[in-house]
């Protein structure tokens, strides 16, 4: 059961780094010679034809869910990630970069005030509060990190990464019925997620032992 947890952190970890791997791999899908064009998958190319934030998201999310396979489902995912890593503010987005620095370096306590700053400055980006559970959850805070995920998802029900790691929370304290419903959610928005799809079939198989 612990490594299916790890794997969910680690997941929700990589989303720390998204935009600034994504904008380093936008310019040349963009123009089509990226190896993500042919699908036009990346909410830069969506961009260049003219949507807007919450459209991009919606089309993203649409084709995140409809994915045939896993790696089409993974370049989507990971625009997606670019995309809330980048809600629009470059302060903002600044930020969370420092916390992620910051919680790379070991020191959880400086990423966590970045992103408390954050969150005053911008209390209606809900990847901000995602950040936040995720420093809590790193650091043992359980049910702060449960607080900020539920910020999180009153913002953006469908943050997929959120509702894994609230399954991933809920299930490390035995919760194992919220942990299956948090699960749930995330497979209906994303139905490829891995580390989801794994700790749902272990929770099924504990309840059935169970009873």
């Amino acid at each position: 059961m612990r490594r299916v947890l790890a794997a969910i952190l680690m997941l929700a970890v990589a989303a720390l780094d998204a935009a600034a791997d994504d904008g380093r791999r936008a310019p040349a899908a963009a123009e089509g010679h990226g190896p993500d064009a042919h699908h036009g998958m990346t909410a830069d190319g969506m961009a260049a034809k003219g949507m807007s934030r919450g459209q991009l998201l919606d089309g993203l999310l649409a084709r995140l869910h409809m994915a045939g396979d896993d790696r089409e489902a993974m370049v989507v995912a990971k625009s997606i990630r670019g995309l809330w890593a980048r809600p629009g503010s470059p302060s903002a987005a600044l930020l969370m970069q420092q916390a992620s620095k910051a919680l790379k370096g070991g020191d959880a306590l400086t990423a966590l005030r970045i992103l408390d700053l954050a969150a005053r400055r911008w209390p209606k980006v809900a990847e901000i509060h995602n950040r936040r559970a995720i420093v809590h959850y790193m650091a043992g805070d359980l049910n702060d990190a449960l607080k900020a995920l539920d910020e999180a998802l009153a913002l953006e029900p469908r943050h997929f990464e959120a509702l894994a790691l609230k399954g991933a929370i809920l299930q490390e304290m035995k919760r194992y019925r919220e942990a299956m419903e948090a699960y749930e959610q995330a497979l209906l928005i994303y139905p490829r997620l891995p580390p989801a799809k794994q700790a749902l079939r272990e929770l099924h198989l504990k309840m059935d032992q169970d009873i």
